[in-house]
C-alpha cells in the first residue's frame, strides 16, 4: 500500500463519497454536516468535504464518538499514517482491551470521519458491514483525513507507564539518521539496474530474494548498529516501495523519479519514513522477509505500540512483556527460540535496529527512548533543530571512485548521486564509482553533463581531476551519438535502389538500413509518393515469413509478412543474395556462414526453433549437414558390387540365411544388398547350391 506524498485528501474524501449509495450518503451527511433540510447530493458531498476540514466541528464529532472509536483515530494520528487495514487497527484496540470488532470503525465510517478504500471498478457502497464483510479483515482498507486524524491524536490510550525509576541514565546516544535514506537509494539502484520481479501473490522470486540478500552494499551492518537487522536489504526495498521510490508496474518493481522530500532537508524525510513504516508488512525483525498468505503481519502494531511504549527510557524487555500478554497475535507468529525472553529480540530488533538507525530512538546502556524527533513525530513536541550542514562533502578520486563523508551528505545529494554514481560501499565514509553503465542512466533521467560535473565540484573538496572529467565527457558523448525518438514511422523498400530514390526526393530522411528509411519527425510520409503494399505491426509475434527451396539452403523471404528482425537475424547464419528485379529477397545458407553462428554462440537447438517459428519446420537436413558435418565420424569410401533381387522376400532370405549372410556387406534397401569385390566368388557359388544364379559383373 504505497502513500503518495502529494495526495489532495480532500478530493479522496469526495471521491469516496461518490462512491456512497444515496440512502449511506444522506445518513453519513446527516451525522456529518447534520443539515436543516434535505440537500441536492452534490451539494452534500461538498458541504461534507467541507466540514471534513472544519477543526471545530471534527472536534465535536471526535468528542460525540465511543473511546474505541477515539482510539483508533488516535493510532492513526500517531502514526501520521492515515491509510490503515482494518484488521490492524482492530488488532491494536485488542491490544488495549477494546473487543469490539468492526463496531468501532464502523462508527467512524458512518460519521464521515474514516473513509473505505474501493477500487474503480467495485460497486457502490450500500452498507458498511457488508463492505466489510465482502473486502474481508485482511484486505478491508480505511483512509482518515490527515487533518482529522491529528485533530484525535491527544485521546489518551491508556497506555502503562513501563519505566523504572531505578534504572541510572547516562547520556544519550543517537544515530544521524542518514542510514535507512542511504540504503533506500542503494535499493532504488539496484531496481533501476534490474527491476524485481513479483509473483502472482505479490511476493519476490527466489533470484530476487537472494540478489537483495547477498548484495555487498545493502547485506552490510549499518555503521552505528546496536541489533542486528534481518534481511536488511529486503527491508529497504519494501520500505523504498512503501515511500513511492518504486512502483509495481507489469508484475514487477521499477524505480520512479525520486520524490519531491529527496529535495528537502533530512528531516521532512525522516518523518516520511517512520510514516511509512505500518506499511512495510511482509518483513520481521527477527526472520527477516515474512510474506504471509493468510492473516497479518503483527510487525506494523507491535513496532507501533513499541514506540509508543518508548516515550521515555524504558528497557526493552519491559516492552515484550506487555506485548507478549497483551497483543492478540504478536506471540503467536514468533519464532520457537524467541519465547524463553518473550519476544526481547524481536523489540530490540525493531526499536535498536530499524528505529535507532532512523533516528526517531536513543539508548542510555540498555534503556531506549523515542529522541525529541521521534517525539516531535509521534506526539507532536517541538521540532528539534537541524544537524549542521557541510556542503563539500565529496573527494573524486582520479581513478573515479568518490569518496562521500557522512556528515556532508543530504537527501537531494544522496538522490543526485544515486542517479549518475554506483554505490559501493555506506559507512563513515561512503564509497561510490563513476561507471559508464550508470553515468548513461543519469543523463537518461533528465541529467546533463555540465548538472553532474557541477555536482561534484560544488560538493567537492577539490576539482574533478581532469582524467575523470575526461571520462565523463567520453561517455556522454557515445550517448549523444543516440538519438531517441518517442514514436516513429519505418518505411521498408523492396530494393536499395527505391529508398536511394525516396531519399532524393525527401520522402524520407533517416536512412536505417539499405531498404528501411525513417521521417525525420517520426510522422507517417505522404502517400502521393509511395506505393504501399502492407503494413506490419512491429509489437506483434513474428510471423512465418521465410520459404525453404528444395536444396535445403535457399531460403525465399515472404516480403509482405516479414518484420524489422527478420534481416538481421538471418544474417548472423545466412549470406543474402542479390535481390531480384522483382524485389524478391533471398538468402543461403553455407558452411562459412553456419560456423560463423556456431561461434557466435547458436546452438542446433536454438537454430531448429528459429527456422520453426519463422518457417514452420526445423533447419533443414542440409542446413544440418553444414552445420554438423565436422562434428561427425568422417565417412569411409568403399568398393562394393550392388546386388539388385527380384523381390524383398528374396532380400530377407539372404540376409537371414547363415550361408550368405556372413558375404553380404551391407542392406541397401528393399530390393538391393552390397557384397564385396572379393566375396562375389564365394556369394555366387553359396547361391549357386539352392539355384539361384548372379547375372552381372562377370
Amino acid at each position: 500500500m504505497p502513500q503518495t506524498s502529494v495526495i489532495d485528501w480532500s478530493e479522496r474524501c469526495r471521491d469516496a463519497l461518490l462512491g456512497y449509495s444515496e440512502a449511506l450518503l444522506r445518513a453519513v451527511g446527516d451525522k456529518l454536516v447534520r443539515p436543516r433540510s434535505k440537500l441536492p447530493v452534490e451539494e452534500l458531498i461538498e458541504k461534507s468535504v467541507a466540514m471534513v476540514t472544519n477543526a471545530p466541528v471534527i472536534d465535536r464529532r471526535i468528542k460525540e464518538q465511543p473511546p474505541a472509536a477515539r482510539k483508533v483515530l488516535a493510532f492513526m494520528g500517531l502514526s501520521r499514517q492515515p491509510r490503515w487495514k482494518v484488521g490492524h487497527l482492530l488488532t491494536l484496540l485488542a491490544a488495549l482491551d477494546h473487543n469490539d470488532g468492526f463496531t468501532p470503525v464502523q462508527a467512524l465510517l458512518e460519521t464521515a470521519l474514516l473513509f473505505p478504500e474501493r477500487g474503480a471498478d467495485e460497486p457502490p457502497v450500500e452498507d458498511f458491514a457488508a463492505w466489510f464483510g465482502l473486502a474481508g479483515t485482511h484486505n478491508a482498507v480505511v483512509f482518515a483525513h490527515p487533518g482529522v486524524a491529528l485533530r484525535a491524536r491527544a485521546e489518551n490510550l491508556e497506555l502503562p507507564d513501563l519505566t523504572n525509576p531505578d534504572d541510572e541514565v547516562g547520556t544519550p546516544r543517537q544515530a544521524d539518521g542518514l542510514e535507512w535514506p542511504l540504503r533506500l537509494a542503494a535499493a532504488w539502484q539496484q531496481v533501476q539496474n534490474e527491476p524485481v520481479r513479483l509473483t502472482q501473490g505479490h511476493t519476490l522470486f527466489k533470484r530476487d530474494l537472494l540478489r537483495l540478500q547477498g548484495d555487498a552494499v545493502l547485506a552490510a551492518p549499518p555503521v552505528d548498529q546496536i541489533a542486528p537487522v534481518a534481511d536488511a536489504g529486503v527491508l529497504a526495498l519494501l520500505w523504498a516501495r512503501a515511500v513511492e521510490l518504486l512502483a509495481e508496474r507489469g508484475g514487477a518493481l521499477e524505480a520512479d523519479p525520486f520524490p519531491a522530500t529527496w529535495e528537502g532537508p533530512l528531516l521532512p524525510l525522516l518523518g516520511q519514513l517512520m510514516r511509512a513504516l505500518p506499511l512495510v508488512e511482509p518483513w520481521d525483525p527477527l526472520t527477516g522477509y515474512a510474506p504471509t498468505e493468510n492473516g497479518l503481519s503483527p510487525t506494523p502494531t507491535a513496532g507501533l505500540l513499541s514506540l509508543l511504549l518508548a516515550r521515555d527510557f524504558v528497557h526493552p524487555d519491559a516492552i515484550a512483556e506487555w506485548l507478549w500478554s497483551h497483543h492478540p497475535s504478536w506471540a503467536g507468529v514468533l519464532p520457537a527460540e524467541a519465547a524463553s525472553d518473550k519476544g526481547a529480540a524481536w523489540v530490540r530488533g525493531y526499536l535498536l535496529g530499524v528505529a535507532y538507525s532512523l533516528g526517531i530512538v536513543e539508548v542510555s546502556g540498555e534503556l531506549v527512548r523515542l529522541s525529541a524527533l521521534g517525539r516531535h513525530l509521534l506526539f507532536g513536541d517541538p521540532e528539534p533543530p537541524a544537524p549542521p550542514t557541510f556542503p563539500q562533502t565529496l573527494m573524486v578520486q582520479p581513478n573515479a571512485e568518490i569518496l562521500a563523508y557522512r556528515q556532508g551528505l543530504t537527501p537531494a545529494l544522496v538522490a543526485s548521486l544515486t542517479r549518475f554514481a554506483a554505490w559501493k560501499g555506506i559507512g563513515p565514509a561512503c564509497t561510490l564509482e563513476l561507471t559508464p553503465e550508470q553515468t548513461y542512466r543519469g543523463l537518461e533521467s533528465g541529467l546533463t553533463l555540465p548538472m553532474i560535473v557541477q555536482t561534484l565540484n560544488r560538493h567537492g573538496t577539490r576539482p574533478v581531476p581532469a582524467g575523470v572529467a575526461d571520462l565523463l565527457q567520453r561517455w556522454a558523448s557515445k550517448r549523444e551519438r543516440i538519438t531517441a525518438f518517442a514514436s516513429a514511422v519505418l518505411v521498408e523498400f523492396q530494393t536499395p535502389a527505391e529508398l536511394d530514390i525516396a531519399v532524393a526526393r525527401g520522402v524520407v530522411v533517416l536512412r536505417l538500413t539499405d531498404r528501411i528509411g525513417m521521417t525525420a519527425d517520426g510522422r507517417e510520409p505522404s502517400l502521393s509518393n509511395l506505393r504501399l503494399i502492407g503494413n506490419r505491426d512491429y509489437e506483434s509475434k513474428p510471423q512465418r515469413c521465410l520459404a525453404p527451396a528444395d536444396d535445403g539452403v535457399t531460403l525465399t523471404v515472404d516480403g509482405p509478412q516479414a518484420d524489422l528482425l527478420l534481416e538481421a537475424e538471418l544474417k548472423q547464419f545466412a549470406e543474402p543474395l542479390p535481390i531480384e528485379q522483382n524485389g524478391v529477397q533471398r538468402f543461403r545458407l553455407t558452411p562459412a556462414s553456419l560456423r560463423k553462428a556456431v561461434e557466435g554462440g547458436r546452438t542446433l537447438a536454438e537454430l531448429d526453433a528459429w527456422f520453426l517459428e519463422r518457417s514452420g519446420s526445423p533447419l533443414s537436413a542440409a542446413g544440418r549437414l553444414l552445420l554438423l558435418g565436422s562434428q561427425l565420424s568422417q565417412p569411409r569410401a568403399e568398393r562394393l558390387l550392388v546386388v539388385k533381387l527380384p523381390t524383398v522376400e528374396i532380400a530377407d532370405g539372404l540376409v537371414q540365411w547363415p550361408g550368405t549372410r556372413a558375404l553380404v556387406a551391407e542392406r541397401l534397401g528393399p530390393l538391393a544388398v552390397s557384397v564385396a569385390e572379393d566375396q562375389l566368388a564365394a556369394f555366387r557359388e553359396a547361391l549357386k547350391e539352392i539355384g539361384v544364379r548372379v547375372d552381372g559383373v562377370g
